[in-house]
């Protein structure tokens, strides 16, 4: 067995909730194939009922669920929106032991509506209910939010390689969070080809449901959802495919490759390109994973998979507003310069949000809340959760109320240090 030092131990746990990507996969659109809590195939207790941040917004919400058959498979999308629930309604727990504010199948209310729509990407390997005060606090500020079970929730395992898991140790210990989990899953990351093979076309999927549903007569969202508003945030992996498939950031493959970058099957796969990939050889151009209905994102701690020669090119062509919010932890947040880059050569309305003593779990509260993982986290970032998760609801309400509902009213929150827990906060190119 090889034993690792804590905080490389640490790190490792954290980033299986991000970067995990499943390889045995077996077909099945049978709805309790995405049930219970874990990292992936790791089943993990939940916590006991641990309450969360409250919504800040002025209705009350609801929470739904609905289980599709996918391409042989079940596939799960969990809705969050502004709710009637009956008086005394006991508030909803999640997978993970967590509790909020809202109820399940609550009465939609109709009042306010149509609502914009938020599309949400999870983390690979949690699961879609896993961010609790998050798209709560969306849907409370007159949002419908749809959460994506990805196929990774529920089929993730680490290498068994002694060489990758060595390297992954060494990468962590320097920071490299990104390379560290390449090499940790680089059995599912090759299988999945960095997630081509499955994570765009179940995001497309949950989003022409969602459209879907506001034109169905049997559906609680009848006339409910604004399809020509449309907002897309993403945790980690999601927020990879958030800059991607919501951002429009393109994967180049007509640049000078190394042999090593164009080759699949090199042993470190954190050196190797997607272009390397049949999934991404068979999109038809650059920017063929571009959904262009989205109008604005918010990308949470997005790592990326591009070749870091590339990341300014490809990042250039982000025209939509974006916001990029993240933790400080060197060791447990995804790599920090990747996130800016892309926020500082982004063509569009850009921002940059940076939380003191915040590491990758927070703001996936089924995660950052379990006992059994929080036990590992230092002192500073299991502190104060409250005011950590406030930073996340100010800004991404203010964000997507400017740029996706057009309140001109949300422009001096965007531009304001709401806490003493915004370590950074800076814009560019707004209007």
């Amino acid at each position: 067995m090889v034993l690792y030092p804590k905080s490389v131990v640490y790190l490792l746990i954290i980033v299986t909730l991000f970067f995990l990507t499943a390889a045995a996969l077996t077909p099945s659109c049978d709805p309790t194939f995405n049930t219970g809590f874990g990292l992936g195939a790791h089943m993990l207790p939940p916590a006991s009922n641990v309450s969360t941040a409250d919504p800040t917004g002025p209705y009350q919400v609801g929470v739904r669920f609905g289980t599709y058959c996918f391409e042989g498979r079940g596939i799960t999308l969990n809705y969050w929106y502004p709710a009637l629930p009956e008086v005394g309604s006991s508030p909803y727990v999640s997978v993970g032991g967590i509790v909020g504010k809202a109820v399940k199948d609550a009465p939609v209310d109709s009042s306010g509506g149509p609502y914009p729509l938020i599309l949400f990407s999870p983390g690979l390997a949690a699961v879609d209910d896993g961010y609790y005060f998050y798209t709560q606090n969306l849907a409370s500020n007159g949002y419908v939010v749809v959460s994506i079970q990805h196929l990774d929730a529920r089929n993730a395992n680490v290498t068994s390689k002694k060489f990758a898991l060595a390297l992954a140790a060494i990468d962590a210990e320097a920071g490299n969070t990104i390379d560290a989990v390449i090499e940790e899953y680089t059995d599912f990351f090759r299988e999945t080809q960095f997630a081509l093979t499955y994570r765009p076309q179940e995001i497309a999927f949950a989003l022409d449901q969602a459209i879907q549903s506001t034109a169905n007569k049997s559906s609680p969202f009848y006339s409910i959802i604004d399809t020509n508003n449309i907002g897309m945030s993403g945790h980690s992996l999601g927020g990879f495919y958030t800059n991607i498939i919501g951002g429009g950031m393109p994967i180049y493959c007509d640049y000078l490759m190394t042999l090593i970058q164009r080759n699949p099957d090199y042993p470190i796969l954190s050196e190797v390109s997607p272009c390397a990939f049949p999934a991404r050889q068979n999109l038809s151009d650059p920017f063929a994973l571009h959904d262009s209905r989205i109008k604005a994102i918010i990308p949470l701690a997005a790592p990326t998979f591009l070749t870091r020669s590339q990341l300014a090119r490809s990042a250039a062509q982000v025209k939509v507003p974006m916001m990029a919010i993240t933790g400080d932890n060197r060791t447990s947040e995804t790599t920090s310069w990747v996130q800016h880059d892309i926020y500082e050569n982004a063509a569009g309305p850009s921002y940059w949000v940076k939380i003191k003593d915040t590491n990758h779990y927070l703001v996936a509260d089924s995660y950052g809340l379990n006992p059994i993982l929080s036990a590992n986290m230092s002192p500073e970032d299991r502190a104060n959760f409250l005011d950590k998760a406030a930073v996340y609801m100010v800004y991404s309400t203010a964000f997507f109320d400017y740029y996706v509902k057009g309140n001109k009213t949300a422009y001096t929150a965007l531009h304001t240090i709401s806490s003493s827990y915004v370590k950074e906060l800076s814009s560019r190119n707004y209007k």
